[in-house]
């Protein structure tokens, strides 16, 4: 039973929650949460280049999940769900393997030309989610040590800058083509 609520901590606090004394609150903050995912799940989207629906369901989803397999009793709104730099990435990569026909020059064509946005998006869901879960089994988590401060500091300052950047189009309401390669924040 020990290793049963280890892995789904649910089973462990549940049959002792206090309703009275918590489920108000509880109900509060999750509404605030469930609340704040509805438009950031729905940039979050628009970051990765499917539509906005969509990370609405994934805000729901990684929610869900969580709280049957995740550990802390508080847990930020930030940290849960579908966030900006995974979203950019993927909007980066289904650039690359899928890009617009209007932006292809000449007669050259895609291998992947038939498959769709949502498709590529899934399968490179898929894929990120076997890597995790390899790295999990594996007990791999201890390699972030190796990160230094200033190194978390500058990725955290380039991808917020790299957000604001790729959101300016929308803000203005500017319809401009994707890019990639070098470049890319400024064209």
């Amino acid at each position: 039973m020990k290793i049963l609520t280890s892995f789904m901590p649910i089973l462990d606090w549940l049959p002792n929650y206090k309703w009275k004394e918590y489920f108000h609150g509880d109900l509060i903050g999750g509404l605030t949460v469930g609340i704040m995912h509805v438009p950031q799940g729905m940039a979050y989207a628009s970051l990765a280049g499917v539509p906005p629906v969509y990370g609405m369901y994934s805000s729901f989803f990684a929610s869900t999940v969580y709280m049957f397999f995740g550990t802390a009793r508080h847990k930020r709104c930030s940290s849960l769900g579908v966030f900006a730099v995974a979203s950019l990435m993927v909007g980066a990569c289904l650039i690359r393997l899928n890009p617009d026909p209007e932006n292809i020059i000449g007669n050259s064509t895609s291998p992947l030309a038939d498959v769709g946005t949502l498709e590529l998006t899934s399968a490179l869901t898929l894929v990120v989610g076997i890597v995790q879960i390899l790295f999990g089994v594996l007990r791999l988590g201890f390699l972030t040590t190796y990160l230094s401060d200033p190194l978390i500091c500058g990725f955290t300052t380039g991808s917020a800058a790299h957000v604001l950047v790729a959101q300016l189009n929308k803000v203005l309401g500017v319809k401009l083509p994707r890019h990639e390669g070098t470049g890319m924040l400024l064209m």
